[in-house]
């Protein structure tokens, strides 16, 4: 009589396409017509594999870009849609967002699910401890950024779009968008180092949804949270040389100034200086096109905004 082999229920899972630290209520999620399996790290449930949803659009010139016409678009890398089969769509963040400017915003993900914010991305680089390998799936990387996988996020090197409408660095780097402004979190293929950075709004990187918290409501509890209306952003470049792109966030009509100072707290230039309405500003810093025409040498400037009794300053460096 032949013995019938009996394998237990968490020796299967990964046998069906689900890992053993899969959502514990949401093993997989059915989303325009494709399956996407979960994995569970630390309070955190995600998506392990990158979104792929709507419709492909060639990526030919600089004036490729998406648009905010109703229909979720786009980019597959090399214009090639088996590359978004494989590693999924890559994504400009005004249309990742749907066109809204707010943190956790659901954007292309399903209902229940939201675009990260960078506090969630730093979350996750702790539960990590900070190792990106963890998060790499077997096989993308190599020497010291070799990817383990062991958290089952398996994340792929998908590349990216770039401002100039060309595709890069499959296999070699991976970029996916917060809903914090144009942060993203980058992984590479040579370190296990984690990179949070701030990016044009026109590059395409590939999304990962995570599960909005289940929060109780105390009809009891007076406490509130209310979101600043105004956020300044870290610089990019940075160190650079002789410009460098500052951003900001207002969501409330304000009355704005952007102002660079020197070390000494000398007034080196004003950038903006009017009311903005609701919205994420960029605006470009040029070291060689100062308000009273001096040259500015390389060292540690300073950054501010204002708006009423709000101030923010940021540091950034100038390095020839």
């Amino acid at each position: 009589m032949k013995r019938l082999l009996v394998l237990p229920l968490f020796f299967l899972l990964p046998l069906l396409g689900y890992s053993q630290n899969s959502c514990p209520d949401t093993p997989s999620v059915v989303y325009e017509g494709k399956e996407y399996y979960t994995v569970q790290i630390g309070s955190q449930c995600w998506f392990k594999e990158n979104l792929d949803v709507g419709t492909m659009i060639a990526s030919s010139s600089e004036a490729d870009s998406m648009s905010n016409n109703n229909i979720i678009e786009k980019y597959c890398y090399n214009n090639d849609l088996t590359n978004c089969t494989a590693y999924g769509g890559l994504y400009q963040w005004n249309e990742a967002m749907q066109y809204v400017i707010t943190e956790k915003a659901k954007g292309i993900c399903p209902t229940g699910w939201h675009i990260p914010t960078y506090a969630e991305f730093q979350t996750l680089e702790v539960e990590v401890s900070n190792n990106s390998n963890v998060l790499k799936a077997v096989g993308q990387g190599t020497g010291a950024g070799a990817g383990t996988n062991t958290s089952g996020f398996s994340a792929l090197l998908a590349g990216l779009r770039g401002q100039n409408s060309v595709f890069d660095g499959l296999g070699i780097n991976a970029g996916f968008w917060s809903s914090t402004a144009t942060f993203d979190m980058a992984l590479w293929y040579t370190h296990s180092l984690f990179s949070l950075n701030l990016y044009s709004s026109e590059y395409g990187y590939s999304i990962r949804c995570l599960k909005d918290e289940v929060t109780t409501i105390n009809d009891h509890s007076n406490n509130s949270s209310i979101p600043g209306t105004l956020e300044l952003f870290q610089n990019y470049p940075n160190p650079f040389n002789p410009s460098t792109v500052i951003c900001y966030q207002v969501l409330g009509n304000s009355f704005i100034t952007l102002t660079i100072y020197d070390m000494l707290g000398n007034e080196v230039t004003t950038l903006v200086n009017e009311v903005k309405p609701p919205g994420i500003y960029e605006v470009t810093f040029d070291a060689q096109q100062t308000t009273n025409h001096q040259l500015l040498t390389s060292g540690v400037y300073f950054y501010q905004l204002r708006s009423g009794s709000f101030v923010q300053t940021k540091k950034m460096i100038i390095l020839k």
